[in-house]
């Protein structure tokens, strides 16, 4: 790129102070469009302060240009964590800087401003616009055939429209440390039938003619030697061989707007984590992370649950665990009773170190200050022939919502309660739970497992993952009395039901565990998409605990970060992939984890479409199947609370009577899938 001295939007969540396009005395005047009559295209790259609207398309190279070189710029990304009063806050975005990545997660959804909020006729939209790998073109360029798959992206994302935006999320993660070309293309109509029309300011950029303001006039230096110089004709020249589809060629007259940006290459690992909460505690004079590449992204987990058994910290804790049942009569009790040691992941490497060196617990140490005794459900042990399956619940709920299901599904369920729900108030015996994660009966609410600091949620999200997996080998291993006759049951197959997050936390234990069949039950993946599109006062709330008004400067490059903090737990990396053995029950219309969310987790796992549930008489073959349409929707919590209280904003599209009847063939579903 030639050199960008002035056009900069200054970074992150505080945005230096700018004045809008229309206040600056070089801009063009806007005088042609009239927002009533016609809908058109917003580029204000002016518009940079942190509480006002997206002014320009976003993720956006424009964001993070901040430096000159001889090649010519540099994005970088780079807070301004100055005025930032939150230790947590500031130590995470001081973290982010040294990364030196050139953008954010390569999740990020694409939001694409608009000038008011009249519907558009999407079926116009998903034929024109394209999403184009640049790094994978040049490699093309350059003589790499095998680069050519990788060039069009555009099927990577879905399109929707929300208010006065178009957002594209990515329903299969962008490649990481990747350049990227956005492209809108003239033919997009409105739900009346006039064509969308291109940003004044953008038509500007396309001219041949220089401009008078020096900023703008920068910019259209760069976009006509980069992206009009250099990427359309390219493109052109692989749409005339037949080796790219485009509806036209792509020119100043074709052309409603497009944008480049980067991906990140890395992330923060779970070490980096723990090398921040060093330096919030004052253990370590100064913060240094290393960074995690995108490419080792699921080795991050891996790193507690390798393939490795003799060098795996689940193992060793599993190891200790059996040594515990084996030699402390009180432990075993304990077990025996129905009690799960949950050991935090977060001092692992501290009790590790102990057991090493030879040290005992109970002689040399205090093990309940490595781990959390939790109550065990189980139901239907009755019933138990060897066969049992693990039931995790979602947000909010506990261990007990496995009750829900004895009648329907009659087989044999362990269920523990997600961190910070129900009984597991703490991460060891020892710490003093937070009552702001409390009820008035002293149980933990599930508020403090996803909270505005994303990086104890990455960690909460493994930990449940890492209880899981310890449960599946203590129950394999025969260290639970299933049916209660006094004697331990060794389950010889186990299967898995997770609901909401249990089947985001689910998905990933089926990754790395080994369920012989597994149901998730409205789950997603690409957490982002969930909180900016869900509909739900649940989900919404979470997006007020940051402080940040939505579709805003701020909250656009938030839920970059966010993701990319979040993205070595998402099961859009890490989640399972084993299509042939998983059932995935979405709910129509569903207001907590929206479609979009429900498709990415599909992809990954290997279903690109769903089909409707027949609720008469549910299929038991793996697939992805969704429950409701369009007449009738069905609840997010439809499996285990069949009821519309709480979901106001489904009124008017279903009725109870639908929902239990969809509840009804769902578990149905499980318990045929389970029994064939």
């Amino acid at each position: 790129m030639r050199r960008f001295l002035g056009v900069v939007l200054a970074s992150v969540l505080l945005f230096s102070c700018g004045s809008s396009l229309q206040s600056n005395s070089g801009a063009p005047e806007q005088v042609s469009y009239n927002p009533v009559e016609r809908s058109y295209l917003v580029f204000d790259p002016f518009s940079t302060k942190a509480s006002e609207p997206l002014g320009i398309p976003f993720p956006n190279d424009l964001f993070w240009l901040q430096s000159s070189t001889k090649e010519g710029v540099e994005p970088v990304v780079q807070f301004d964590t100055a005025s930032v009063s939150d230790p947590a806050q500031k130590a995470l975005l001081e973290a982010v800087n040294q990364l030196r990545v050139k953008g954010l997660s390569p999740n990020t959804p694409i939001f694409v401003p608009l000038s008011a909020d009249t519907p558009l006729n999407l079926s116009t939209v998903r034929g024109r616009f394209k999403l184009i790998d640049v790094t994978a073109l040049g490699e093309l360029l350059a003589g790499n055939q095998a680069a050519l798959p990788l060039v069009d992206q555009t099927d990577r994302l879905f399109v929707r429209q929300e208010g006065r935006f178009l957002k594209f999320y990515p329903v299969k993660p962008l490649e990481a440390g990747h350049h990227y070309l956005f492209v809108l293309i003239n033919g997009i109509e409105d739900s009346n039938g006039e064509a969308v029309l291109p940003p004044q300011v953008y038509n500007e950029l396309e001219s041949q003619t220089p401009l008078s303001d020096p900023q703008l006039e920068q910019l259209r230096e760069l976009y006509q030697s980069e992206i009009y110089g250099k990427l359309f004709p390219a493109l052109d020249s692989l749409y005339e061989k037949g080796l790219i589809s485009l509806p036209s060629p792509l020119n100043a007259d074709t052309v409603l707007e497009s944008f480049t940006f980067y991906t990140a290459d890395k992330t923060l690992s779970l070490a980096d984590l723990g090398a921040i909460k060093a330096y919030l505690e004052g253990e370590v004079p100064a913060l240094s992370v290393t960074g995690l590449p995108y490419s080792s992204v699921g080795a991050d987990y891996g790193s507690l649950d390798p393939d490795n058994a003799t060098a795996s910290p689940l193992y060793a804790v599993f190891n200790l665990v059996q040594g515990l049942v084996a030699a402390n009569p009180q432990f075993k009790a304990l077990v025996e009773q129905g009690y799960f040691p949950a050991f935090s992941i977060s001092k692992l490497k501290e009790l590790l170190t102990l057991l090493q060196e030879g040290k005992k617990p109970g002689v040399d140490f205090d093990l309940n200050d490595y781990y959390k005794l939790i109550p065990v459900y189980f139901g239907n042990g009755e019933l138990f022939n060897g066969t049992l399956y693990i039931f995790q619940h979602g947000l909010g709920g506990d261990r007990t919502r496995a009750q829900a299901l004895l009648e329907d599904v009659q087989f044999p369920v362990a269920a523990i309660d997600l961190p910070y729900h129900g009984a597991y108030t703490s991460m060891t015996n020892n710490q003093q739970p937070n009552p702001a994660c409390l009820n008035d009966e002293g149980e933990a609410t599930g508020k403090c497992f996803l909270t505005g600091n994303v990086a104890a949620d990455r960690v909460n999200i493994y930990q449940a993952v890492f209880n899981l997996r310890l449960l599946e080998l203590m129950l394999k291993a025969g260290l639970y009395d299933v049916n209660g006759d006094g004697t331990p049951d060794q389950v010889q197959h186990l299967y898995f039901v997770g609901q909401s997050m249990g089947a985001i936390t689910g998905s990933i234990f089926a990754a790395y565990g080994a369920p012989e069949k597994t149901v998730l039950n409205v789950g997603g993946a690409n957490y982002v998409s969930i909180i900016d599109a869900a509909l739900n006062e649940l989900i919404e709330g979470l997006l007020t605990s940051t402080g940040l008004k939505k579709n805003t400067n701020g909250y656009a490059v938030t839920l970059g970060l966010f993701q990319m903090v979040l993205d070595p737990a998402d099961p859009a990396y890490i989640g399972t992939e084993n299509s042939n053995s998983t059932i995935i029950q979405s709910a129509y219309g569903d207001t907590v984890v929206p479609y979009v969310s429900n498709l990415s987790l599909a992809v990954r796992t290997g279903f690109s479409a769903y089909r409707e549930a027949d609720l008469d008489n549910p299929q038991a073959l793996p697939g992805w199947y969704m429950f409701g349409n369009e007449t009738n929707w069905v609840t997010h919590s439809f499996l285990t609370r069949p009821t519309l209280d709480g979901y106001p904003e489904v009124e008017g599209h279903t009725t109870e009577e639908f929902v239990l009847k969809a509840e009804k063939a769902a578990r149905l579903q499980i318990e045929r899938f389970f029994s064939q």
